[in-house]
């Protein structure tokens, strides 16, 4: 074997399939860096491009508002001056008149000609030489005009011959009492204003602002030299901007820099006004950020050449791992999660598959395994988690006949490790199962505990509901005695009996609710017409609030359906959510005064939303003031009260919270007009709707 034939071996050994793959990858990653850089470098020079037309754009339209602004108050100091403008007055009284005049102080002068265009005074001197100014453009285009036809004529620069300055005349007709031409007036303004003012405003030297007249000359010019007076009118550019504001992009034609930016025409006066940039200023800008990106995309590219390699390395080493150990792995991490879940108090965690559930683990409640058991062979389960693909949240209450748990769980199917069925396909799944019948025990505590304090504070107004009956009874008793010793007919005495009766009845009624409301709250939830719960939260308050002066309205829509809860705990919420309204407005009329009128508000509606089922809402809305925006995300806290202290716990909106949501709904908050609105939402029972009785209060 020759050289070349060793030299051709070698090379068919080093390029085979493999290596060119392992080569062609290497290219690539390397390539895309560059890519992106060529990609992001392009889309930075159009956005830099971008930008510096944007900014002309805003730039030239703030200088045109600006000029309009500045011309708008000189010509309506003008035209003010023409409507008084006496034609019999001498020429000391018009100077007088014009020195009067209040005009901005880049005015020069303001001056005055008679019909002929002969000077009649001027603001700099009240004695002048009968000087002929007819000759001049601003005055020639007026002479002749009566008031109906006058216009306000914007000059090209002049040089004037009183204030031997360059500036713009602004000139209108005046007329006589008879409507007739009677002369001119005049407004010089300082070219040099302007040009101050753009060279302000340049933030490069050869940016480029200018102010041109539809004649196409040139008012004023800021550049990196000043200019006007300029014959611009054979432009292109110049003359597509008078049809339409537009993008400039061309060279100059007087310091011939090449330029982006824009212009912006006057729709009152004939001006524009162009602010333009220098294109190399500009082009400067992504210059330096294509040596930047270009630098980053090296130093990119030599990173991830080297990431590929320590990949490939890595992966390499893990295909040298044997699969049964990843799996034992995998298992005993899982038996030891599970493991020590089981050991938390009041957990079960239970594995489920085909042949029936057996504990992982074990648990601290000797109650809950059993039970979880049974329930997890049951058909009803199986039915329940038929087709599960993802953890599902369930509460379920568990009996063995003597004792009942309510349980929280969590039913999570499981993917096998050696097969790639998805979730669902299967049988096994694992169950977390955490005992909440203590905790249910404890709000049920803290429901009646709040109860008792909503009882305590509204038994001032109890007292005066009760009070108001044994009055009535009081009074009849001693009509009917008077009647009986005066003999009167039997008719009377009996009618006096029904009123006793009537109010004792109105007493034992309010007595009953009392006593039911203070009562411990049943573990079932019963099917309730939502308007009873807010009809017996009002029973037990109302006094109270026709004591304080609060009005409370009821707006009741008809039809309502039923929901399912807890009517006990319905109006402890409705009274937690009264109490508050009520202490907000009282709050708020120790503000304002005593005379301010209490309004309160509770509707109660039902909701149909699209994907969701019907629900039924009870609204408490007050005239209050509201809650401070920055404390609403905290309002149904635990112990967070906006009240004074010693003026409330900050249980009430807690407990409230719970209740609702314990009862599948929800309780928000948000900020009225006047006042908070407090919302309850509840899910409708299914069936037909109970008629409600009552209308809006």
């Amino acid at each position: 074997m020759n050289g070349n034939e060793a030299w051709g071996d070698r090379l068919r050994g080093l390029v085979n399939p493999v290596t060119l793959m392992l080569c062609s990858l290497v290219v690539l990653v390397g390539l895309i860096p560059f890519a992106a850089a060529l990609v992001l470098y392009q889309l930075h020079s159009r956005t830099v491009l971008t930008e510096a037309r944007d900014s002309a754009h805003r730039t030239a339209t703030l200088l045109m508002r600006s000029f309009e602004q500045s011309i708008e108050r000189i010509d309506a100091v003008l035209q003010d001056f023409a409507e008084a403008y006496d034609g019999t007055a001498s020429p000391v009284q018009v100077y007088e008149v014009l020195r009067s005049l209040r005009l901005p102080a880049a005015v020069l002068q303001v001056s005055v000609t008679d019909t002929s265009g002969v000077l009649i005074a001027s603001s700099l001197s009240p004695g002048l030489e009968r000087m002929d100014l007819s000759d001049r453009e601003h005055v020639r285009v007026q002479i002749g005009k009566d008031r109906a036809n006058a216009e306000l004529y914007i000059s090209r620069p002049v040089l004037g011959r009183l204030s031997q300055t360059w500036g713009i005349q602004l000139s209108r007709p005046l007329a006589d009492a008879e409507g007739r031409f009677a002369g001119v007036v005049v407004a010089s303004y300082a070219i040099s204003d302007f040009i101050d003012f753009y060279k302000q405003l340049r933030t490069e030297d050869d940016m480029l602002i200018a102010l041109v007249g539809r004649d196409g000359i040139v008012r004023a010019r800021a550049a990196r030299t000043t200019s006007f007076g300029d014959d611009v009118s054979a432009d292109p550019a110049f003359l597509a901007a008078w049809k339409h504001d537009g993008v400039y992009d061309q060279a100059s034609p007087f310091d011939h820099i090449a330029r982006i930016g824009y212009s912006v025409a006057s729709r009152k006066y004939p001006i524009l006004v162009l602010v333009a940039h220098s294109r190399a200023v500009v082009e400067q800008q992504s210059n330096e950020f294509r040596v930047a990106i270009w630098s980053t995309a090296l130093g990119l590219s030599v990173a991830l050449l080297i990431v590929v390699l320590l990949g490939g390395r890595y992966l390499n080493l893990q295909k040298q791992l044997k699969a049964n150990e990843v799996q034992a792995l995998a298992r005993q991490r899982e038996a030891n999660v599970l493991e020590a879940i089981s050991r938390v108090p009041g957990v079960a965690v239970m594995h489920v598959t085909a042949a029936g559930a057996s504990e992982v683990g074990t648990t601290s409640n000797a109650a809950l395994s059993p039970m979880l058991r049974r329930y997890l062979a049951s058909g009803r389960f199986r039915v329940l988690v038929r087709g599960l693909r993802e953890p599902q949240l369930r509460d379920e209450h568990l009996s063995d006949g003597t004792s009942e748990l309510e349980v929280e769980m969590v039913v999570a199917p499981l993917q096998g490790i050696e097969r790639a069925s998805p979730p669902g396909e299967g049988d096994d799944m694992v169950v977390f199962a955490v005992d909440r019948t203590q905790r249910r025990m404890e709000e049920n505590k803290l429901y009646q505990m709040s109860k008792l304090a909503s009882l305590g504070e509204v038994a001032t107004g109890l007292a005066h509901e009760i009070n108001q009956p044994l009055g009535v009874i009081r009074l009849a008793a001693s009509n009917a005695l008077a009647g009986m010793k005066k003999g009167l007919p039997a008719d009377h005495l009996a009618a006096k009996l029904d009123r006793i009766i009537q109010q004792t009845v109105r007493m034992s009624r309010i007595i009953d609710h009392m006593r039911i409301f203070g009562r411990k709250s049943e573990e079932e939830l019963q099917p309730s017409h939502p308007t009873d719960a807010v009809d017996g939260a009002l029973q037990v308050v109302g006094a109270h609030f026709r004591l304080d002066e609060i009005e409370v309205t009821t707006q009741y829509e008809p039809d309502l359906p039923a929901v399912l809860c807890r009517q006990d705990q319905l109006e402890q919420v409705i009274i937690n959510l009264l109490q508050n309204a009520r202490d907000a407005i009282n709050e708020r009329r120790a503000a304002v005064g005593e005379h301010f009128p209490g309004r309160i508000v509770v509707r109660v509606a039902g909701e149909a939303r699209l994907g969701v089922a019907e629900q039924l809402v009870i609204e408490v809305s007050d005239n209050g003031g509201g809650i401070p925006e920055e404390m609403v995300d905290r309002i149904f806290q635990p112990f967070f009260t906006t009240k004074p202290p010693g003026k409330g716990t900050g249980l009430g909106l807690s407990v409230s919270f719970g209740i609702v949501r314990d009862h599948g709904g929800s309780l928000s908050v948000r900020n009225g007009s006047e006042g908070a609105i407090f919302s309850i939402r509840l899910p409708s029972r299914l069936g037909a709707p109970l008629r409600a009785s009552a209308v809006e209060g």
